[in-house]
């Protein structure tokens, strides 16, 4: 069986062009940025969930503490590490309130504070995660929580 010219044509398998590979990348670069912005918002959302969850579980730790201390009044930027401590480490009797020294580290890395003013929200104080900006207000994962 000869092969002819027109047959070896046939039987080379051609490459991708260049305007095809560009065409190409440009969709999954497109498709990339539409995934990854909602994955960022979606990922935003479950990390203020965790927060709102932490800020009430170091709450309920602080009361404990007060309660166990005679009941002291809250104070205002009080250092919530000293839940996480026994009472031979500085915590109060009856500690640790909170079982490991990170549960008073919010979700973006930033310490949960105690806030005693008249602009709080509970009745005598605020457990306050200045959410992923670290700065007061913001919008979204940006949000401050308070418990």
């Amino acid at each position: 069986m000869r092969h002819t010219h027109s047959n070896r044509r046939n039987s080379v398998r051609r490459g991708f062009t260049l305007v095809e590979v560009i065409v190409v990348v440009t969709l999954l670069a497109v498709l990339m940025t539409v995934v990854g912005s909602n994955m960022a918002r979606f990922f935003g959302k479950g990390q203020s969930k965790i927060a709102v969850s932490q800020a009430a579980k170091i709450s309920q730790a602080y009361d404990m503490y007060r309660i166990e201390m005679g009941g002291i009044s809250p104070e205002d930027d009080f250092d919530l590490s000293i839940l996480a401590l026994r009472y031979e480490d500085g915590g109060g009797p009856g500690g640790p309130f909170l079982s490991k020294s990170t549960d008073v580290i919010d979700p973006w890395g930033n310490p949960f504070v105690v806030v005693v003013d008249d602009n709080t929200i509970n009745f005598d104080y605020d457990v306050l995660s200045l959410g992923a900006d670290g700065a007061p207000g913001g919008d979204q994962a940006d949000m401050d929580i308070t418990q």
